[in-house]
């Protein structure tokens, strides 16, 4: 596999609003991936935009709107984790 310099980045944890992986943490579409990331750093119009086609677009933002909030907050890693915490979204090393 090809390493990419710089450093890693990872969304911090959600919950999935479509069909196949309802409610399920961490399982989001690509749509919903790009529309957390683009929210999470301010656009949100566009991340509401982003979703709009999708009749459980609603749906995704209802279900995240305390975390993409927090999140959007969020000074740093350490911030992001402590969120996770809170909201009993840690994973352990036994998670998969």
């Amino acid at each position: 596999m090809t390493k990419f310099p710089g450093t890693n980045r990872k969304l911090p944890a959600l919950m999935a609003a479509n069909p196949v992986n309802y409610a399920r943490i961490g399982k989001l579409s690509t749509a919903e991936a790009l529309c957390a990331a683009l929210h999470i750093m301010g656009f949100t119009s566009q991340a509401r935009e982003l979703l709009s086609p999708f009749r459980w677009c609603d749906t995704f933002f209802d279900l995240n709107k305390e975390l993409l909030r927090e999140y959007a907050r969020a000074q740093n890693e350490g911030s992001v984790v402590r969120i996770e915490m809170e909201y009993g979204l840690e994973k352990s090393d036994t998670d998969v």
